[in-house]
């Protein structure tokens, strides 16, 4: 790869500093001209038109990525201030593909009420109440029972303006709705969007106007300048603009291949999100992060983890992270702390590496030391987890 990295740098700085944040609108907008701000089911509809990747706008899964990203951190923070709590891990929900409004609630026992926004993947369910203007009244528990109806791990979010207390959100067996703000969702969404060369000014109005509708909401919110602003500097700077996403675009997809390529050297091949042994003798999967995040953080982040049947019905998930969590506790680069285990999976160690990504250190390199490390040798982490299910006879051949 050949790549003026000066003027990469000269470019974006120049074009940053000269695009403002997204507004806070000055006058009425669309919702407020045809009156339906305050009304959730128009709001709800606008919401799932976002969230659905299949739609017609050109942001893909930039709501869905936000709300999980924002979900799973929220959870990590209330985790430490309330370990009483119980929350499936959202963070492992893999790829959206069916999104929609004012679902029916089937077989619970109390009145059929209606969810406003249903996301689902293939093994997973999110229930989204969102609130605009009332207090919250709804049966989620009514709500919850719909959802685990559904034979797939689910998930509740309550989206409103302001922050709810804790407990409005538990149910009786224990779990929690998850309280996300309005505000929170699109000040993440304003940090994940990336201005790419399929957005139009429609899109882009579109956004506008949802994002003015809900600001509308919070008075106290500081006014920002005008979307026409970011389209014209857009409009000006296009052809800049995309050759540096080129250039992004070309560095990811290199790290990608470079990963991949170096994970088949050691027996892994990559399945959907994760890596595995190619001879699949165990349910053992590495999962790192997308190669933008990697470069975003400037970090090396990965996690070996047991999944599928194993994991499910076969062995004491419990004593499998504990026994590994005190394995590897000492070791430099380990953070067994964050150790977690679902129904979907149970983490055998996490290891991280800041500064990853430095001058005269090529990726590929560090990478194959650290794999190198993690990997080869009888005395290797992921040599020790393997024995340990070779002990047990745990043997899983898919």
């Amino acid at each position: 790869m050949n790549i003026d990295k000066f003027d990469i740098i000269k470019e974006a700085v120049f074009i940053n500093a000269k695009l403002p944040a997204l507004p806070k609108r000055p006058r009425k907008n669309l919702f407020d001209i045809l009156k339906i701000q305050h009304r959730e089911i128009r709001n709800s509809n606008i919401l799932a038109y976002f969230f659905d990747p299949n739609e017609e706008h050109g942001f893909g899964t930039l709501f869905y990525d936000s709300l999980q990203e924002i979900a799973s951190q929220k959870i990590t923070a209330l985790k430490k201030s309330h370990p009483e709590i119980e929350f499936n891990d959202i963070s492992f929900f893999d790829e959206l593909v069916k999104v929609r409004t004012e679902e029916q609630t089937t077989g619970a026992k109390t009145k059929t009420k209606s969810i406003d926004i249903v996301l689902e993947g293939d093994a997973w369910v999110i229930g989204i109440e969102n609130k605009i203007h009332h207090d919250l009244a709804n049966p989620l528990n009514t709500y919850w029972a719909h959802l685990k109806s559904k034979k797939k791990t689910p998930f509740g979010i309550l989206l409103t303006l302001f922050p709810y207390k804790l407990y409005s959100g538990k149910l009786d067996n224990g779990h929690y709705f998850l309280n996300i703000t309005h505000r929170e969702l699109i000040e993440r969404i304003q940090q994940n969007i990336q201005l790419t060369g399929d957005l139009s000014t429609t899109d882009l109005f579109y956004l506008r106007e949802y994002f003015k509708n809900i600001e509308s909401h919070y008075y106290h919110l500081k006014p920002k300048p005008e979307m026409h602003t970011i389209i014209q500097e857009i409009t000006e700077n296009y052809s800049t603009i995309s050759k540096i996403l080129k250039k992004k675009e070309a560095a990811e997809n290199h790290i990608e291949n470079l990963i991949s390529t170096i994970f088949s050297e050691y027996g892994y091949i990559k399945a959907a999100k994760w890596y595995r042994r190619e001879d699949k003798k165990y349910d053992l999967y590495f999962y790192i992060p997308s190669a933008s995040e990697l470069m975003r953080t400037n970090s090396l982040w990965l996690c070996f983890e047991l999944r599928n049947q194993t994991n499910r019905n076969i062995i004491n998930r419990s004593e499998f992270k504990e026994h590994f969590q005190n394995e590897f506790y000492k070791l430099q680069g380990f953070d067994q702390d964050e150790l977690a285990s679902s129904s979907q999976r149970t983490h055998a160690f996490i290891y991280k590496e800041d500064n990853f990504f430095q001058k005269g250190e090529p990726f590929n390199e560090k990478i194959k030391n650290v794999l190198d490390r993690l990997i080869s040798g009888d005395t290797a982490p992921v040599k020790q987890v393997e024995q340990y299910l070779k002990d047990r006879e745990y043997f899983f051949k898919g």
